[in-house]
């Protein structure tokens, strides 16, 4: 299976136009420092980048004026009076500085995109977490930094968790977009053979302009790995929605050596999910996949194969018949690939948001 995966890959990196899609991240312009000063350099950049931006798009005011409400939601209820309330809070928040150099700018994709603050644009953003989440319980999972490996169902969620508020992430893949990637990943005709690093970190952006973004293109290996664990931090929590079984087995051993939880999914048919925990930041001895591989090893008395490897981490209680065919057939070439439904990788993305909002919030993990 894997050998057949490769050569699919290799076939579509030599047939895929890898720069369907001109990719650049965005730059951050603020103009204001957190003194209240002008930075003459920011300005310059603004003044340049105004000149060369095919587009030039103002929110701040309807920003500003939701934060306003968000922060003072008796507000609603006014009339006429609300306009001078708010000219009051705008003044406030310029802080004597005129509205072009309020709160920060952002050149993405040669568009210029006025917006509230960095701090402010995230509390604005995630202002209807709160009621079910506190404002500590926030702020704690917006510093998390996330390591995702495998951006299919693993790139939704990223996605998905940076809607709700995380802000840093590493993402690595060796992939490229292909059409028939499209029943489940959330993109379009136009980013076909785009690699899939790119499309994740530019839906991330999208959200959160000023989310932090580490993106390896080569995926996971010996390098990635030193890469993802020793460099400027280490993963908070690691995702891991690869296919290859010396991937998955790979970066558990290094979750075990750093001591950083793992959180996976198995996608097993229409609307079932396996989710699994491994907290190697609780007990390094913790068995990968929960000793299901282990117990496949004895059971054969040999390595397994991927098939059985895969069959050793299943449910089987719960791996509906159709699944389980497919599977076998895809991994013995007697189909185009492993089946999977958009609406199932969904409910797996808010599955594993929802695990990784329990381990950074030290909460049980229930069923």
């Amino acid at each position: 299976m894997t050998n057949t995966r490769n050569l699919e890959r290799q076939i579509n990196k030599q047939f895929l136009k890898k720069e369907a899609v001109v990719f650049y991240p965005p730059e951050i312009i603020i103009p204001v420092t957190e003194k209240g000063c002008l930075n003459e350099n920011e300005l310059n950049v603004l003044k340049q980048k105004k000149l060369i931006a095919k587009q030039e798009i103002e929110l701040f005011d309807d920003m500003l004026m939701e934060l306003m409400l968000v922060e003072n939601p008796e507000y609603k209820k006014l009339g006429n009076e609300l306009l001078s309330l708010f000219k009051v809070y705008k003044d406030r928040y310029l802080g004597g500085h005129n509205s072009d150099n309020g709160g920060s700018w952002v050149y993405y994709n040669n568009t210029l995109i006025h917006l509230l603050k960095p701090k402010d644009h995230l509390r604005l953003r995630t202002s209807r977490n709160l009621g079910l989440l506190t404002k500590d319980e926030q702020e704690k999972i917006s510093n998390l930094h996330i390591a995702v490996g495998g951006l299919s169902v693993g790139g939704l969620c990223a996605v998905t968790l940076a809607m709700e508020g995380v802000n840093s992430f590493y993402l690595t893949d060796f992939d490229h977009l292909a059409c028939s990637n499209l029943n489940r990943i959330s993109s379009s005709i136009s980013m076909i053979g785009m690699k899939k690093t790119d499309i994740v970190a530019q839906r991330i952006w999208d959200i959160d302009p000023f989310a932090t973004i580490f993106a390896n293109e080569n995926g996971y290996n010996k390098e990635t790995e030193h890469h993802m664990f020793n460099s400027e931090r280490k993963p908070d929590v690691v995702i891991d929605a690869m296919d290859s079984m010396e991937a998955k087995i790979a970066i558990r051993e290094a979750c075990r050596q750093h001591r950083v939880p793992l959180v996976w999914m198995i996608d097993m048919g229409d609307g079932v999910v396996q989710i699994g925990t491994e907290r190697y930041d609780l007990d390094a001895n913790y068995k990968a996949f929960h000793g299901g591989l282990e117990k496949m090893e004895q059971h054969l008395g040999r390595t397994p194969s991927y098939v059985e490897s895969c069959f050793g981490i299943f449910n089987r209680n719960y791996l509906p018949y159709r699944m389980a065919e497919s599977f076998y057939l895809a991994c013995n070439n007697q189909w185009p690939g492993i089946s999977q439904l958009a609406g199932t990788v969904s409910i797996a993305a808010g599955a594993i948001s929802r695990v990784v909002r329990k381990i950074a919030l030290n909460e049980e993990i229930n069923p």
